[in-house]
């Protein structure tokens, strides 16, 4: 319980009560932002030699996000998110990087459920918000991978500093 509440995930009345609570778009922007940072990280130094792999395997966790999301399995639709981007932040091979992006998981199930509320997102549209992600991958394309992962975690939170010039596919960010 103590952790949970350190996560912002519940509030605890000492000797009455606890409540799950909903994360604010404040604290949901702090976890994207720490994650994108991370993610950002791991794929700077390239992925070329296990480039069709990595596609590859993009691809799979997107094939169950779909799935997840025409069930309407939301439990199901935050694994399979978690699955798409630990692709991602194993490109480095740096252990302690995964391990920091790791200690974010528990809160990301909280951050897609207010997320999907607060943007009025249907599970079904979270298979296109990645799509740009693997097209890059797939095509090679190191600046517009960085572009789209922080568009990807950045694009809904109007308080994020997002500079045109890191907007995807050269296009001016998307503030709302």
């Amino acid at each position: 319980m103590r952790s949970l509440q350190a996560e912002g995930l519940i509030e605890i009345v000492p000797r009455r009560y606890s409540v799950v609570t909903r994360m604010s778009a404040a604290a949901a922007e702090d976890v994207c932002y720490a994650r994108y940072v991370l993610e950002d990280a791991s794929v700077q130094g390239g992925f070329r030699p296990q480039r069709k792999e990595l596609a590859k395997a993009l691809r799979v966790a997107l094939e169950h996000m779909s799935v997840a999301a025409r069930l309407n399995d939301l439990d199901a639709l935050a694994a399979s998110d978690t699955q798409f981007h630990e692709v991602l932040i194993e490109v480095s091979g740096r252990r302690r990087l995964k391990d920091l992006w790791s200690m974010l998981n528990s809160q990301m199930g909280a951050v897609m459920r207010a997320e999907l509320e607060r943007q009025n997102i249907q599970m079904t549209d979270t298979v296109q918000l990645h799509l740009g992600i693997a097209d890059a991958v797939a095509d090679g394309d190191l600046p517009r991978l960085r572009a789209e992962l922080r568009a990807h975690y950045l694009a809904g939170f109007p308080e994020s500093p997002m500079p045109d010039d890191a907007a995807p596919n050269g296009a001016a960010p998307d503030r709302g």
